[in-house]
């Protein structure tokens, strides 16, 4: 990673960071692709690193969120 800290992504951003790779895996008309091949930055790929750091500390807690989120009790 750089020596330069960054704020990280809020949820929101996460969510667009996605669907912007994900709009670089579909074809014409929305349909995704069969395979793929993107090139990502430096930063893309510690963004990655770091959603995919942020899952893994939520993993445990997925049913209380999903309560909270729901607002099932």
């Amino acid at each position: 990673m750089s020596g330069e800290a960054r704020p990280a992504l809020t949820l929101a951003q996460q969510a667009d960071f996605v669907d912007g790779l994900l709009l670089h895996c579909t074809a014409l008309g929305g349909v995704i692709a069969g395979e793929t091949h993107l090139t990502i930055t430096a930063s893309e790929a510690e963004d990655l690193l770091l959603l995919g750091a942020r899952l893994r500390r939520m993993a445990p807690h997925e049913t209380a969120i999903k309560r909270l989120v729901i607002g099932r009790n």
